[in-house]
Protein backbone atom coordinates (compact mmCIF):
# COMPACT_ATOMS: atom_id res chain seq x y z
CA UNK A 1 0.00 0.00 0.00
CA UNK A 2 2.81 2.41 0.89
CA UNK A 3 4.59 1.63 -2.37
CA UNK A 4 1.40 2.29 -4.33
CA UNK A 5 0.93 5.68 -2.64
CA UNK A 6 4.57 6.59 -3.32
CA UNK A 7 4.22 5.57 -6.97
CA UNK A 8 1.03 7.59 -7.32
CA UNK A 9 2.68 10.62 -5.68
CA UNK A 10 5.67 10.41 -8.03
CA UNK A 11 3.37 10.17 -11.03
CA UNK A 12 1.18 13.10 -9.94
CA UNK A 13 4.10 15.43 -9.14
CA UNK A 14 6.06 14.65 -12.28
CA UNK A 15 2.94 14.70 -14.46
CA UNK A 16 1.84 18.07 -13.04
CA UNK A 17 5.23 19.68 -13.70
CA UNK A 18 5.23 18.34 -17.25
CA UNK A 19 1.65 19.48 -17.88
CA UNK A 20 2.50 23.01 -16.78
CA UNK A 21 5.48 23.07 -19.13
CA UNK A 22 3.31 21.85 -22.00
CA UNK A 23 0.95 24.76 -21.30
CA UNK A 24 3.89 27.13 -21.70
CA UNK A 25 4.91 25.49 -24.99
CA UNK A 26 1.50 25.32 -26.64
CA UNK A 27 -0.31 28.30 -25.10
CA UNK A 28 2.47 30.90 -24.80
CA UNK A 29 5.52 29.97 -26.90
CA UNK A 30 3.44 28.61 -29.76
CA UNK A 31 2.22 32.17 -30.37
CA UNK A 32 5.58 32.88 -31.97
CA UNK A 33 6.79 29.43 -33.05
CA UNK A 34 3.71 28.58 -35.12
CA UNK A 35 2.90 32.10 -36.28
CA UNK A 36 3.20 33.30 -39.85
CA UNK A 37 4.62 36.67 -40.78
CA UNK A 38 1.86 38.79 -42.24
CA UNK A 39 2.68 40.46 -45.50
CA UNK A 40 3.17 44.17 -44.95
CA UNK A 41 0.57 46.47 -46.41
CA UNK A 42 2.03 48.64 -49.17
CA UNK A 43 2.61 52.12 -47.82
CA UNK A 44 4.85 55.11 -48.22
CA UNK A 45 8.15 54.64 -46.40
CA UNK A 46 8.42 56.80 -43.28
CA UNK A 47 11.68 58.73 -42.78
CA UNK A 48 13.83 56.99 -40.16
CA UNK A 49 16.72 58.02 -37.92
CA UNK A 50 19.11 55.14 -37.23
CA UNK A 51 20.86 55.82 -33.90
CA UNK A 52 24.15 54.17 -32.93
CA UNK A 53 26.45 54.91 -29.99
CA UNK A 54 30.17 54.53 -30.70
CA UNK A 55 33.08 54.43 -28.29
CA UNK A 56 36.62 53.58 -29.42
CA UNK A 57 35.11 51.70 -32.37
CA UNK A 58 37.25 52.79 -35.33
CA UNK A 59 37.91 49.25 -36.58
CA UNK A 60 34.25 48.26 -36.17
CA UNK A 61 33.11 51.38 -38.04
CA UNK A 62 35.14 50.36 -41.08
CA UNK A 63 32.97 47.23 -41.32
CA UNK A 64 29.74 48.75 -40.06
CA UNK A 65 29.42 51.89 -42.18
CA UNK A 66 29.59 50.30 -45.66
CA UNK A 67 26.84 47.85 -44.74
CA UNK A 68 24.71 50.51 -43.12
CA UNK A 69 25.00 52.97 -45.98
CA UNK A 70 24.04 50.28 -48.50
CA UNK A 71 20.53 50.00 -47.01
CA UNK A 72 17.84 50.15 -49.70
CA UNK A 73 15.64 52.82 -48.16
CA UNK A 74 14.34 56.07 -49.59
CA UNK A 75 14.91 58.45 -46.68
CA UNK A 76 17.00 57.82 -43.57
CA UNK A 77 19.78 59.39 -41.57
CA UNK A 78 22.49 57.69 -39.53
CA UNK A 79 23.07 59.42 -36.17
CA UNK A 80 26.41 58.37 -34.68
CA UNK A 81 26.89 59.42 -31.05
CA UNK A 82 30.61 59.56 -30.25
CA UNK A 83 30.80 58.74 -26.54
CA UNK A 84 34.23 60.20 -25.68
CA UNK A 85 36.25 57.97 -28.02
CA UNK A 86 40.03 58.10 -27.74
CA UNK A 87 40.83 56.34 -31.00
CA UNK A 88 40.29 57.35 -34.65
CA UNK A 89 36.49 56.89 -34.59
CA UNK A 90 35.74 60.54 -35.33
CA UNK A 91 38.13 60.60 -38.29
CA UNK A 92 36.56 57.47 -39.76
CA UNK A 93 33.07 58.96 -39.46
CA UNK A 94 34.16 62.26 -41.03
CA UNK A 95 35.67 60.43 -43.96
CA UNK A 96 32.32 58.76 -44.64
CA UNK A 97 30.48 62.04 -44.08
CA UNK A 98 32.31 63.41 -47.08
CA UNK A 99 30.67 60.66 -49.16
CA UNK A 100 27.22 60.51 -47.54
CA UNK A 101 25.24 63.59 -46.57
CA UNK A 102 22.84 61.61 -44.36
CA UNK A 103 25.45 60.77 -41.69
CA UNK A 104 25.20 62.96 -38.59
CA UNK A 105 27.97 62.92 -35.96
CA UNK A 106 27.17 63.92 -32.38
CA UNK A 107 30.26 64.40 -30.22
CA UNK A 108 29.58 64.25 -26.50
CA UNK A 109 31.44 66.90 -24.59
CA UNK A 110 33.35 66.01 -21.45
CA UNK A 111 30.80 66.60 -18.76
CA UNK A 112 29.96 65.21 -15.35
CA UNK A 113 26.70 63.27 -15.32
CA UNK A 114 25.00 61.03 -12.78
CA UNK A 115 23.31 59.03 -15.52
CA UNK A 116 24.76 55.52 -15.58
CA UNK A 117 25.31 53.14 -18.50
CA UNK A 118 24.58 54.12 -22.09
CA UNK A 119 21.40 56.07 -21.37
CA UNK A 120 22.95 59.53 -21.64
CA UNK A 121 24.49 58.83 -25.06
CA UNK A 122 21.26 57.27 -26.33
CA UNK A 123 19.24 60.21 -25.03
CA UNK A 124 21.52 62.67 -26.85
CA UNK A 125 21.18 60.67 -30.05
CA UNK A 126 17.40 60.75 -29.74
CA UNK A 127 17.44 64.49 -29.07
CA UNK A 128 19.54 65.10 -32.20
CA UNK A 129 17.52 62.74 -34.41
CA UNK A 130 15.69 64.53 -37.21
CA UNK A 131 12.85 62.07 -37.66
CA UNK A 132 10.00 60.83 -35.47
CA UNK A 133 10.64 57.15 -36.18
CA UNK A 134 13.93 55.84 -34.79
CA UNK A 135 15.78 52.56 -35.23
CA UNK A 136 18.57 51.45 -32.89
CA UNK A 137 21.47 49.06 -33.31
CA UNK A 138 25.06 48.57 -32.16
CA UNK A 139 28.26 49.42 -34.00
CA UNK A 140 29.53 45.89 -33.32
CA UNK A 141 26.57 44.48 -35.27
CA UNK A 142 25.63 44.46 -38.91
CA UNK A 143 22.36 43.90 -40.81
CA UNK A 144 22.06 40.59 -42.61
CA UNK A 145 20.53 42.25 -45.66
CA UNK A 146 20.23 45.59 -47.40
CA UNK A 147 16.50 45.55 -46.54
CA UNK A 148 16.93 45.52 -42.75
CA UNK A 149 15.79 49.13 -42.36
CA UNK A 150 12.85 48.59 -44.69
CA UNK A 151 11.63 45.46 -42.89
CA UNK A 152 11.81 47.06 -39.47
CA UNK A 153 10.26 50.39 -40.50
CA UNK A 154 7.34 48.87 -42.42
CA UNK A 155 5.83 47.86 -39.06
CA UNK A 156 5.11 51.51 -38.22
CA UNK A 157 1.49 51.26 -39.29
CA UNK A 158 -1.77 52.02 -37.50
CA UNK A 159 -0.97 52.60 -33.82
CA UNK A 160 2.39 50.80 -33.77
CA UNK A 161 5.11 52.78 -31.99
CA UNK A 162 7.47 49.94 -30.98
CA UNK A 163 9.06 47.32 -33.23
CA UNK A 164 10.96 44.42 -31.69
CA UNK A 165 13.60 42.87 -33.94
CA UNK A 166 15.96 39.90 -33.66
CA UNK A 167 19.70 40.03 -33.09
CA UNK A 168 22.12 37.14 -32.78
CA UNK A 169 25.81 36.31 -33.18
CA UNK A 170 28.03 35.13 -35.99
CA UNK A 171 28.28 31.35 -35.91
CA UNK A 172 31.57 29.92 -34.64
CA UNK A 173 32.64 26.33 -34.11
CA UNK A 174 32.91 26.18 -30.33
CA UNK A 175 30.67 25.19 -27.41
CA UNK A 176 30.33 28.66 -25.91
CA UNK A 177 29.13 30.08 -29.22
CA UNK A 178 26.52 27.32 -29.51
CA UNK A 179 25.35 28.09 -25.97
CA UNK A 180 25.10 31.77 -26.93
CA UNK A 181 22.88 30.87 -29.88
CA UNK A 182 20.65 28.63 -27.78
CA UNK A 183 20.28 31.31 -25.12
CA UNK A 184 19.52 33.93 -27.78
CA UNK A 185 16.92 31.65 -29.38
CA UNK A 186 15.28 30.86 -26.03
CA UNK A 187 15.15 34.55 -25.05
CA UNK A 188 13.65 35.50 -28.41
CA UNK A 189 10.96 32.83 -28.12
CA UNK A 190 10.05 34.28 -24.74
CA UNK A 191 9.97 37.98 -25.55
CA UNK A 192 8.40 37.58 -29.00
CA UNK A 193 5.73 35.23 -27.64
CA UNK A 194 4.86 37.43 -24.68
CA UNK A 195 4.71 40.46 -26.96
CA UNK A 196 2.23 38.56 -29.13
CA UNK A 197 0.28 37.81 -25.95
CA UNK A 198 0.21 41.58 -25.25
CA UNK A 199 2.66 41.21 -22.34
CA UNK A 200 5.76 42.87 -23.78
CA UNK A 201 8.57 42.90 -21.24
CA UNK A 202 11.79 43.68 -23.10
CA UNK A 203 13.56 44.61 -26.31
CA UNK A 204 17.11 44.36 -27.62
CA UNK A 205 18.89 47.66 -28.21
CA UNK A 206 20.85 45.99 -31.02
CA UNK A 207 17.67 45.79 -33.09
CA UNK A 208 14.70 47.79 -31.89
CA UNK A 209 12.66 50.73 -33.12
CA UNK A 210 10.33 53.19 -31.43
CA UNK A 211 9.03 56.71 -31.88
CA UNK A 212 10.41 59.90 -30.40
CA UNK A 213 6.93 60.86 -29.16
CA UNK A 214 6.67 57.65 -27.14
CA UNK A 215 10.14 58.14 -25.68
CA UNK A 216 9.36 61.62 -24.39
CA UNK A 217 5.89 60.59 -23.21
CA UNK A 218 7.68 58.16 -20.86
CA UNK A 219 10.13 60.93 -19.85
CA UNK A 220 12.91 58.97 -21.49
CA UNK A 221 15.06 56.97 -19.10
CA UNK A 222 14.50 59.34 -16.17
CA UNK A 223 12.91 56.74 -13.92
CA UNK A 224 15.98 54.49 -14.04
CA UNK A 225 18.94 56.79 -14.70
CA UNK A 226 20.63 55.32 -11.63
CA UNK A 227 20.69 51.81 -13.14
CA UNK A 228 23.76 50.89 -15.18
CA UNK A 229 22.05 48.38 -17.48
CA UNK A 230 18.76 47.37 -19.07
CA UNK A 231 17.70 50.83 -20.23
CA UNK A 232 15.82 49.47 -23.24
CA UNK A 233 14.14 46.68 -21.25
CA UNK A 234 12.76 48.97 -18.55
CA UNK A 235 11.66 51.58 -21.08
CA UNK A 236 9.95 49.04 -23.36
CA UNK A 237 8.22 47.20 -20.52
CA UNK A 238 6.66 50.48 -19.37
CA UNK A 239 5.91 52.00 -22.77
CA UNK A 240 4.44 48.93 -24.49
CA UNK A 241 0.67 48.49 -24.68
CA UNK A 242 -1.64 45.93 -26.27
CA UNK A 243 -1.92 48.04 -29.42
CA UNK A 244 1.41 49.80 -29.94
CA UNK A 245 3.93 46.93 -30.26
CA UNK A 246 4.89 44.86 -33.31
CA UNK A 247 7.40 42.06 -33.78
CA UNK A 248 9.55 41.63 -36.89
CA UNK A 249 11.21 38.28 -37.59
CA UNK A 250 11.69 38.08 -41.34
CA UNK A 251 15.26 36.89 -42.19
CA UNK A 252 16.05 40.22 -43.88
CA UNK A 253 15.47 42.07 -40.59
CA UNK A 254 18.13 40.30 -38.48
CA UNK A 255 21.37 41.79 -37.21
CA UNK A 256 24.44 39.80 -36.18
CA UNK A 257 27.17 40.65 -33.70
CA UNK A 258 30.54 40.51 -35.44
CA UNK A 259 32.87 40.40 -32.44
CA UNK A 260 33.66 37.58 -30.04
CA UNK A 261 31.74 37.82 -26.79
CA UNK A 262 33.84 37.13 -23.66
CA UNK A 263 32.15 34.90 -21.13
CA UNK A 264 32.54 37.51 -18.36
CA UNK A 265 30.74 40.15 -20.47
CA UNK A 266 27.90 37.76 -21.31
CA UNK A 267 27.54 36.66 -17.69
CA UNK A 268 27.30 40.27 -16.46
CA UNK A 269 24.82 41.05 -19.24
CA UNK A 270 22.57 38.15 -18.18
CA UNK A 271 22.80 39.16 -14.54
CA UNK A 272 21.84 42.70 -15.52
CA UNK A 273 18.79 41.43 -17.40
CA UNK A 274 17.71 39.43 -14.35
CA UNK A 275 18.24 42.42 -12.08
CA UNK A 276 16.10 44.75 -14.18
CA UNK A 277 13.19 42.28 -14.19
CA UNK A 278 11.97 43.60 -10.87
CA UNK A 279 11.02 46.80 -12.73
CA UNK A 280 8.60 44.73 -14.80
CA UNK A 281 4.97 43.86 -14.14
CA UNK A 282 4.18 41.18 -11.56
CA UNK A 283 2.46 39.13 -14.27
CA UNK A 284 5.56 38.97 -16.47
CA UNK A 285 7.89 38.35 -13.54
CA UNK A 286 5.74 35.38 -12.52
CA UNK A 287 5.50 34.01 -16.06
CA UNK A 288 9.26 34.15 -16.63
CA UNK A 289 10.30 33.04 -13.16
CA UNK A 290 7.81 30.18 -12.98
CA UNK A 291 9.05 28.73 -16.26
CA UNK A 292 12.67 28.76 -15.05
CA UNK A 293 11.65 26.96 -11.85
CA UNK A 294 9.57 24.42 -13.77
CA UNK A 295 12.42 23.71 -16.17
CA UNK A 296 14.83 22.92 -13.33
CA UNK A 297 12.22 20.88 -11.45
CA UNK A 298 11.44 18.83 -14.56
CA UNK A 299 14.97 17.44 -14.81
CA UNK A 300 15.37 16.98 -11.04
CA UNK A 301 12.02 15.19 -10.76
CA UNK A 302 12.73 13.13 -13.87
CA UNK A 303 15.87 11.69 -12.29
CA UNK A 304 14.11 11.07 -8.96
CA UNK A 305 11.06 9.57 -10.68
CA UNK A 306 13.20 7.16 -12.68
CA UNK A 307 15.15 6.10 -9.59
CA UNK A 308 11.94 5.72 -7.60
CA UNK A 309 10.22 3.58 -10.22
CA UNK A 310 12.99 1.16 -11.18
CA UNK A 311 11.20 -1.66 -9.37
CA UNK A 312 7.87 -0.78 -10.95
CA UNK A 313 8.16 -1.29 -14.71
CA UNK A 314 4.67 0.01 -15.64
CA UNK A 315 5.32 3.21 -13.66
CA UNK A 316 8.80 3.55 -15.16
CA UNK A 317 7.46 3.29 -18.70
CA UNK A 318 4.74 5.82 -17.86
CA UNK A 319 7.34 8.25 -16.51
CA UNK A 320 9.50 7.80 -19.61
CA UNK A 321 6.47 8.27 -21.84
CA UNK A 322 5.56 11.54 -20.13
CA UNK A 323 9.17 12.74 -20.42
CA UNK A 324 9.27 11.80 -24.10
CA UNK A 325 6.06 13.73 -24.78
CA UNK A 326 7.51 16.81 -23.11
CA UNK A 327 10.83 16.58 -24.97
CA UNK A 328 9.13 16.06 -28.31
CA UNK A 329 6.91 19.07 -27.65
CA UNK A 330 9.94 21.19 -26.84
CA UNK A 331 11.76 20.05 -29.98
CA UNK A 332 8.67 20.89 -32.03
CA UNK A 333 8.16 24.38 -30.57
CA UNK A 334 11.86 25.28 -30.54
CA UNK A 335 12.41 23.71 -33.95
CA UNK A 336 9.84 25.91 -35.67
CA UNK A 337 11.24 28.98 -33.90
CA UNK A 338 14.81 28.04 -34.82
CA UNK A 339 13.80 27.71 -38.47
CA UNK A 340 12.29 31.21 -38.41
CA UNK A 341 15.37 32.73 -36.75
CA UNK A 342 18.05 30.79 -38.66
CA UNK A 343 19.24 28.99 -35.51
CA UNK A 344 18.67 25.41 -36.67
CA UNK A 345 22.19 24.41 -35.63
CA UNK A 346 21.17 24.33 -31.94
CA UNK A 347 18.37 21.79 -32.41
CA UNK A 348 20.45 18.54 -32.53
CA UNK A 349 21.81 19.31 -29.03
CA UNK A 350 18.73 21.07 -27.71
CA UNK A 351 18.36 18.69 -24.74
CA UNK A 352 21.96 19.21 -23.60
CA UNK A 353 21.74 22.99 -23.85
CA UNK A 354 18.40 23.05 -22.08
CA UNK A 355 19.77 21.05 -19.14
CA UNK A 356 22.79 23.37 -18.87
CA UNK A 357 20.62 26.49 -18.77
CA UNK A 358 18.06 24.87 -16.47
CA UNK A 359 20.86 24.91 -13.88
CA UNK A 360 22.66 28.11 -14.92
CA UNK A 361 19.71 30.50 -15.20
CA UNK A 362 18.59 30.21 -11.56
CA UNK A 363 22.22 30.68 -10.50
CA UNK A 364 22.51 33.85 -12.59
CA UNK A 365 19.24 35.10 -11.12
CA UNK A 366 20.45 34.52 -7.56
CA UNK A 367 23.79 36.18 -8.37
CA UNK A 368 21.96 39.23 -9.71
CA UNK A 369 20.07 39.56 -6.42
CA UNK A 370 23.19 39.06 -4.29
CA UNK A 371 25.42 41.43 -6.31
CA UNK A 372 22.71 43.96 -7.13
CA UNK A 373 25.02 46.81 -6.10
CA UNK A 374 26.91 46.29 -9.38
CA UNK A 375 23.92 47.67 -11.29
CA UNK A 376 22.93 50.52 -8.96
Amino acid sequence: MLEEKLSLTILIVFGSITLLQLLYYFVVYARFSFSRKKKAVAMQQVPVSVIVVIKDAASSLLKFLPRMMSQQYSQFELVLVNDHSHDQSELVVKEYQSQYSNIKLVNLESAVTTIRGGKFALSMGIRCATYEHMLFTDVECYPTSSHWLEKMAENFVSQKQIVLGYSSYEKRNNLFNRLLHFDTLHNAIQYFSLAMCHSTYRGDIRNIAFTKTLFYAQQGFASHNHISCGEEDIFISRAATRQNTAVEFSPESFVLSQHKIPYSYWKNHKMGLYYTRHFNTLKNRLLLGFYAILNLLFYVCLVLAILGSLANKPLLFTILGIAAARLLSQYLVYGFAAKKLNEKQVIPFLLLYDIIFAVMNPLYFLSAQIYHHKFQ
